[in-house]
């Protein structure tokens, strides 16, 4: 026996046991889907970014695998699921946490009416001290 025929030999017994395409049973898919979704729905709950949402949706779609051996049913979701990944990256980078945002412009404001309360300080400060010189 030769090299060669004993990965002939060990792929034909591997396929004959796990004719899936998944390394591993559908109760720990199930498990690993519904953990997901929990993570990822809750993610989004708190934070409200769009591509959260769509990994909630996207995990579980591939449970579909396990309905039918058809190469079609696997085409088609292996393209819905690379849709939904590439509007999870799109939409990371279009849609922009407005609070972020408002929160910067709300220290920038901070920041210049801080400055412009100091300059207003100082002048009153100058202000003084010439009341108080002119006096002596």
């Amino acid at each position: 026996m030769n090299f060669t025929n004993m990965l002939t030999n060990l792929a034909q017994i591997s396929d004959a046991e796990n004719p899936t395409i998944f390394p591993f049973p559908f109760p720990m898919h199930i498990a690993i889907v519904i953990i997901s979704v929990i993570f990822f729905g809750f993610r989004f709950a708190v934070q409200k970014k769009p591509y959260q949402l769509i990994f909630a949706i996207a995990v579980p779609i591939s449970l579909l695998l396990w309905v039918s051996n058809n190469k079609t049913l696997y085409y088609t979701v292996g393209i819905i699921e690379l849709i939904l990944i590439l509007l999870a990256v799109i939409s990371t980078f279009v849609f922009k946490p407005k609070k972020a945002e408002a929160v910067t412009a709300a220290a920038e404001e901070k920041a210049e009416e801080a400055g412009s309360d100091k300059a207003d300080e100082e002048k009153a400060e100058e202000a003084d001290s010439d009341k108080a010189d002119e006096e002596e």
